[in-house]
């Protein structure tokens, strides 16, 4: 299984009952507290994104606050919905720290309930 250069930040958590992580999108999702929180994400083999860092799962309404306490997180340029903060950047590892901190927390401006998977009907056979 595919190892992720910033698996690190989730160490915090291991051991929590509500913690597991699962692909998604090429990246590594991160859930705790039944909450969506960050993805792990690195340059793709297909090329569709070059992206090296962690998105942070949050609502639009916790972005401003966030970004007052943890000031190297900002929007992602594609998907604005979640914070970004880019391996590269000078601070990534300090600033990943005192996020996953907070998570560990609970804090509530952290993460997203992911969206309640639809049961699926079986289909008919005609006869």
């Amino acid at each position: 299984m595919k190892t992720f250069d910033n698996e690190w930040t989730v160490d915090l958590f291991e051991g929590h009952p509500s913690f597991f992580t699962k692909r998604m999108f090429g990246g590594l999702a991160v859930y705790m507290h039944g909450r969506q929180m960050l993805v792990l994400v690195e340059p793709t083999r297909t090329g569709r994104w070059q992206w090296h860092g962690v998105l942070v799962c949050t609502d639009h309404r916790h972005h401003q606050p966030i970004i007052k306490e943890f000031p190297r997180l900002a929007p992602h340029d594609v998907l604005k919905k979640w914070l970004y903060i880019d391996s590269r950047d000078r601070d990534f590892e300090p600033t990943l720290t005192k996020v996953a901190a907070a998570i560990a927390r609970d804090d509530p401006r952290f993460g997203i309930h992911p969206r309640p998977r639809r049961e699926r009907v079986a289909p008919r056979h005609r006869i």
